[in-house]
């Protein structure tokens, strides 16, 4: 297992900042994390320097996973996601006692979105285990969270246990898109246990809501390829390459076009 980079170091040891400038929040912080990652940063370390807190926090470590600091932002975000209380963390001289601090249900479902964020970047640095015990923790917050159900279930289906996958998606989410996107895992998870009739059902229920998704349609490809039909496989993962060639998931295709030439009746 790799060991978690340190923590994003913050001015602890300086006295209390004042209070930050009004206008300052979450929501510019991140507005330009895309665009601007380095200016996302040096705004978050200038709003933690005026009192930002934990948001600040965070966004500094979303501002380094953009910039390529994938591992300490995934174990920062790991971090806060266990501090209770957010936005403003414990009151002052109770931070030791976690028992002390009677956590509010918005406290709560914002501390799972963090671990749900955190469970993504360790996923990003190709850690799954630490993924799955971000996605585990941010589940004991928000039991019913979609987004922590489909990042846990990814990461379980990486670690080989694809029926835990697929007991943590069914049933599956009411909401249409969570829903699609669930059926894209369960689909995979299906796969891996060889069950590739209900892989393709899976599968076929997600494309028929989004017939262009790049995902969905390397998926069918593979459950394609493992059911024989080499020229179906052949033309979906085509279609990845057309519709999105920057994506990951068209160059996971152009890995399985290459092999597919190499060795055409592969199953």
């Amino acid at each position: 297992m790799k060991e978690a980079s340190p923590p994003i170091a913050t001015p602890s040891s300086t006295p209390p900042a004042p209070a930050a400038p009004q206008g300052w929040d979450f929501s510019h912080c991140t507005a330009t994390l895309a665009d601007d990652p380095d200016g996302a940063r040096d705004y978050a370390e200038d709003w933690y320097s005026h009192g930002g807190g934990l948001e600040a926090e965070q966004c500094a470590a979303l501002a380094q996973m953009e910039l390529g600091d994938v591992a300490t932002a995934a174990a920062t975000l790991d971090r806060l996601a266990r501090v209770p209380d957010w936005p403003a963390g414990p009151p002052e001289g109770r931070r030791g006692n976690r028992q002390a601090v009677v956590e509010t249900s918005a406290s709560r479902l914002r501390r799972a979105s963090v671990a749900e964020a955190a469970a993504r970047a360790w996923q990003a640095d190709d850690s799954p285990k630490q993924a799955f015990d971000s996605a585990i923790y941010g589940l004991t917050l928000a039991p019913d969270d979609p987004a922590l159900k489909l990042v846990y279930a990814r990461v379980a289906v990486e670690l080989g246990q694809p029926q835990r996958a697929i007991d943590m998606l069914t049933p599956l989410p009411s909401a249409p898109a969570a829903r699609d996107e669930a059926l894209v895992a369960r689909a995979g998870a299906w796969r891996k246990l060889g069950r590739i009739d209900q892989g393709m059902a899976d599968i076929n229920a997600a494309l028929h809501d989004m017939p262009h998704n790049g995902a969905a349609l390397l998926e069918r490809g593979i459950l394609y390829q493992r059911q024989g039909q080499m020229e179906q496989a052949r033309a979906d993962w085509l279609d990845v390459v057309k519709q999105a060639p920057d994506s990951d998931e068209a160059d996971l295709a152009r890995q399985d076009l290459a092999l597919l030439e190499t060795d055409p009746e592969a199953p």
